[in-house]
């Protein structure tokens, strides 16, 4: 399964990059995510429930950042099980770049998936996987908002300026 995306970020890259590696952060703004502990400057330790159409599962893996150019550029490689439920393994490849002091965030994500969750029609975890990166990038340009730019009950997209994507 493959998945790419922009989102433009209406912070300076550094701040972003910073928040994409705390993981309080990562807590509140990954729908699925449970548990995150940072193990080590690159190395995290995370449990992810997820249900996709009949399959609920937990699953637990560790995350590895290598930040090979950061905050320009860093991949994200991540394996987990889920027990009975199956096996996830992943790449994400991040780019941020700086433009008008806003951050253009690129991805790519290719996940391999075993075991129930595997044999489930890609489609409809695809379909899931959207939701939650959707969700995620709402939540995360939420959190690192100041708050003048946010009114209550504003979608967050609403900040953005003109003809930005969010």
């Amino acid at each position: 399964m493959e998945l790419s995306g922009t989102h433009r970020i209406p912070a300076p890259r550094d701040r972003v990059f910073t928040a994409l590696c705390d993981p309080e952060i990562l807590l509140r703004c990954v729908p699925v995510l449970e548990e995150i502990d940072r193990l080590s400057p690159t190395d995290y330790a995370a449990r992810v429930r997820a249900s996709v159409g009949p399959l609920k599962a937990r699953f637990a893996g560790r995350l590895r950042l290598m930040p090979e150019d950061a905050p320009r550029f860093y991949v994200l490689l991540a394996e987990g099980s889920g027990g009975l439920a199956g096996m996830v393994k992943g790449e994400a490849r991040v780019t941020l770049e700086e433009v008008d002091g806003h951050t253009l965030l690129s991805y790519t994500l290719a996940a391999a998936l075993g075991g129930a969750v595997g044999r489930l029609a890609v489609k409809l975890v695809q379909a899931k996987s959207d939701r939650v990166i959707g969700a995620f990038f709402e939540r995360f340009t939420a959190e690192i908002l100041p708050p003048s730019h946010v009114t209550p009950g504003m979608a967050p997209e609403a900040a953005l300026p003109p003809g930005s994507t969010g």
